[in-house]
């Protein structure tokens, strides 16, 4: 006769092919719930030598909306394994990952989104007597659905006062935040994101903890705040520019290939003109296309008024020299 164990993991909950994640902690599976209402797909997560059974069958009874639905929980052998719900979508990490490989970051508006989901999660989290601890939150950990929600996987339990969790919590969260707007953690707690939440994610890197936010609804307050300022001193964020990416530098090369242009244009030389036409072409798309490249991995806001003026000023520049070099050709 098969015992309750095996009844769990080839009656009940029967994995669909191989593990998902296998490490001397942990082992995921993709399973199918079949005893669960029209045998929905699951995540079965099995914690290694962990008895994480009473935190699990309370986040069961709460079933809240901060994390997956649980199915069951059961402990055999040293181990607990937790049933959820599948959610279609990717953790946080995945998703910085991403955006590292495609050289780019969340922009504010997602940023925000995300930070500000998270953090009416965690409060939550919080809310009940006693109240939930999570003391393993970080990217990985944190799952954003397909349709946008957020959600905290892998608890862990923690015996830490809420107080001092919290103020533990909110540095993470700066860190989070730093890293979601700039594609890299900010090194030794030094905030070098340049926009609008500056001021928000300085305060979540204090070192002191009693200098930071005291609790996450102070946090929120704070970022929808912020969310609502317009974004200061724009001139300043520009002016770490590489010079090659400058209007000026290139604007100068651009120019004296437009003059090359008109001369051989003048000359009745086409094969000359159409040669540096080609290049003066490319060159203006790879000028832009890197400096575009570049304001969006350092989260740079700037104007369409102010995105627009160079690009007139050149072409101005550009006729005004059209109209010139031909009498200057003799």
């Amino acid at each position: 006769m098969p015992s309750e164990k095996e009844k769990f993991v080839t009656k009940q909950y029967v994995p669909m092919g191989e593990p998902i994640v296998q490490n001397d902690h942990t082992i995921i599976y993709h399973v199918k719930c079949l005893c669960e209402p029209g045998k929905p797909d699951g995540i079965l997560k099995m914690y290694r030598q962990q008895n994480r059974e009473a935190l699990y069958k309370r986040l069961y009874q709460l079933d809240y909306s901060e994390w997956p639905h649980i199915y069951n929980v059961k402990y055999f052998d040293g181990n607990t394994l937790v049933v959820e719900k599948y959610l279609e979508g990717n953790t946080l990490e995945e998703l910085l990952k991403q955006n590292k490989e495609n050289n780019t970051v969340f922009s504010e508006e997602e940023a925000y989104r995300i930070m500000s989901k998270l953090c009416e999660c965690i409060a939550g989290l919080l809310r009940p007597d006693p109240p939930i601890i999570h003391s393993d939150i970080k990217p990985s950990n944190i799952f954003i659905t397909s349709a946008g929600a957020v959600k905290l996987l892998d608890f862990v339990n923690d015996k830490t006062p809420k107080r001092k969790h919290e103020k533990k919590l909110i540095s993470l969260l700066g860190m989070i935040f730093h890293r979601m707007l700039t594609g890299s953690a900010p090194a030794n707690k030094k905030c070098t994101y340049e926009g609008r939440y500056k001021s928000v994610i300085r305060k979540c890197l204090e070192k002191n903890p009693e200098q930071r936010y005291q609790s996450i609804s102070e946090l929120k307050e704070d970022l929808k705040e912020a969310k609502e300022r317009a974004p200061k001193n724009i001139v300043s964020k520009t002016a770490g520019i590489p010079y090659a990416l400058t209007f000026p530098f290139q604007g100068a090369i651009l120019a004296f290939e437009w003059i090359l242009i008109c001369f051989f244009l003048k000359k009745e030389q086409t094969s000359a003109m159409c040669l540096f036409a080609i290049a003066f072409f490319i060159h203006f798309v790879l000028f832009l296309a890197r400096r575009h490249a570049f304001f969006q991995k350092r989260n740079i806001q700037i104007s369409t008024a102010r995105k627009a003026l160079p690009l007139l000023i050149l072409a101005l520049v550009l006729a005004l020299l059209s109209q010139i070099v031909p009498f200057l050709i003799f």
